[in-house]
């Protein structure tokens, strides 16, 4: 039997596309899953709140003390923003910890070399409106200090201490942390603003009392609220930290602050 040139071509192209489309099914079947379900799961991961932001990741050096040891926490998701700062100690050898959430580690006396033994400091924010003082408090301090990046157990709160904070109003609270291996102790301050709710937290080892409540206490006391305009703002965040939705009812009976 004899082809033309013109039907010859015409049978490679139908073979090339029933075998292009047999691989395309081969890899369906041997993944499971097909090019609809792929790009579900990407949206889905890019929109989880654990997902983290390209952008956020190359700007993530930015936020942390200043060289004086200053460090900032702004809510600016209208303009004006809004801001909680605390003054780390001047006489401080303190680091940055690298891995997330990146606490600031304050080396305690005669411990230098050992990190576990530092003073751990904590930022956190949310502009999220379902959040009062006393939930993201809570939140904070027991939901997110349960995560195994934090210490895999949330703080039992001890008692709360309303202050002055400039202007505005801010929580004072002291906690406990108990893990299998170590117990800790802490003190943390969050304050309100009309764009959301943030804070820090200062935790060390129980036996590095002295010296760890001398300084997160100065570091508590150290903090400062304002109000800042557009021409005075350095960097709006992009993308808040986790959050989970604050819910009291789950907090254990001893974790209610007395006044």
């Amino acid at each position: 039997m004899k082809f033309s040139l013109g039907t010859t071509r015409a049978w490679i192209a139908l073979a090339t596309f029933m075998f292009c489309a047999g691989l395309a099914a081969s890899a369906q079947d041997s993944s499971g899953q097909s090019l609809g379900d792929v790009a579900r799961k990407t949206r889905k991961e890019h929109s989880s709140p654990a997902h983290v932001s390209a952008k956020k990741a190359v700007n993530g050096d930015d936020d942390g003390p200043d060289t004086s040891g200053v460090w900032r926490v702004r809510l600016c998701p209208i303009i004006p923003c809004y801001e909680l700062s605390v003054t780390l100690p001047k006489n401080a050898s303190w680091s940055r910890a690298e891995q997330e959430p990146r606490p600031v580690l304050i080396p305690t006396a005669g411990h230098e070399e050992d990190s576990s033994r530092s003073i751990r400091v904590y930022s956190a924010g949310s502009s999220d409106p379902r959040y009062t003082i006393d939930g993201f408090k809570r939140t904070f301090l027991q939901a997110w200090f349960a995560r195994p990046e934090y210490f895999s157990q949330g703080a039992r709160l001890l008692r709360d201490e309303h202050v002055p904070i400039d202007w505005s109003t801010g929580t004072v609270t002291h906690f406990t942390i108990t893990t299998p291996a170590l117990k800790y102790r802490g003190v943390s301050v969050v304050a309100n603003s009309p764009n959301g709710v943030y804070g820090f937290a200062c935790v060390f080892r129980e036996e590095d009392s002295d010296a760890g409540s001398s300084i997160c206490d100065a570091i508590i006391q150290s903090a400062q609220y304002q109000e800042l305009q557009s021409s005075a703002v350095r960097k709006v965040y992009d993308d808040p930290p986790p959050e989970d939705p604050p819910d009291p009812a789950n907090d254990p009976p001893n974790s209610q602050a007395s006044q």
